[in-house]
């Protein structure tokens, strides 16, 4: 990935971030991200562990 690309996608990422978040307080949404992210973690684990 080139570093124009790389710039462009953080860009992007940010820009969906706060979208999502609106009016939510960057504190409460960086908790809600975290959060999710946990349970996302444990969703893959248990994926992996219950696939043969």
């Amino acid at each position: 990935m080139t570093d124009t690309n790389q710039k462009q996608l953080v860009n992007t990422l940010w820009s969906i971030a706060d979208k999502l978040r609106g009016a939510m307080d960057a504190d409460d949404f960086r908790d809600y991200m975290l959060s999710f992210l946990f349970l996302r973690y444990l969703s893959n684990s248990l994926n992996a562990a219950l696939t043969p």
